[in-house]
């Protein structure tokens, strides 16, 4: 009986000693895991101070937006191919080309209607291809770069441009898209 009471009482001091450290390796696994949670935690903050200074930028008010809506319609108005045409001459003018038409400096061939789809719209493209431009190097880049711009007509399209140059002069080829609202007299 001596025997079972002295097993008994080491087992209680075996079960208590199992027990602390059952409680202890928990103890060590949550604390690791809570000095992750900060660096996570700092990371979060980090995101969230972020997203907030996105979120404090004042959003467009709605004339704001109507007014670029209204823009971005006027600037896509139905327009003929003889008023492209002169818009074309005006910038060629502008730029120093000489646009006489006996120069033969500027011949644009003549232009081809279609429609397109973009995105969820139908749109009436005035197509100029092969449009021919000589001059100086700097009359001719100008001429490029103000059609590329989108300054005269924000829905002009600089599609090709073939550069070839000698010592006196330069000669661009050119396609040029022209995006309008379809209607109204296209030719």
């Amino acid at each position: 009986m001596e025997v079972i009471k002295n097993l008994l009482i080491r087992l209680r001091h075996a079960g208590a000693l199992v027990l602390i450290g059952f409680f202890l390796i928990i103890y060590i696994a949550l604390g690791f895991l809570w000095f992750q949670q900060g660096a996570r935690q700092k990371e979060l903050e980090e995101q969230i101070a972020s997203i907030n200074l996105i979120l404090s930028k004042p959003l467009s008010g709605a004339e704001k937006l109507q007014a670029e809506y209204d823009d971005a319609n006027s600037a896509l108005a139905s327009m003929s191919v003889e008023a492209a045409l002169d818009i074309i001459v005006t910038i060629a003018g502008e730029s120093g080309i000489d646009v006489d038409p006996d120069s033969g400096k500027l011949r644009i061939p003549p232009a081809t209607v279609r429609q397109e789809k973009v995105g969820g719209g139908s749109y009436q493209v005035l197509s100029f291809k092969n449009i021919s431009v000589q001059g100086d190097y700097d009359t001719v880049m100008a001429f490029i770069s103000a059609l590329d711009s989108g300054e005269t007509l924000e829905t002009m399209v600089l599609k090709r441009a073939a550069i070839s140059q000698t010592e006196t002069e330069t000669t661009a080829t050119l396609d040029v898209d022209l995006y309008t609202k379809p209607g109204g007299d296209s030719l």
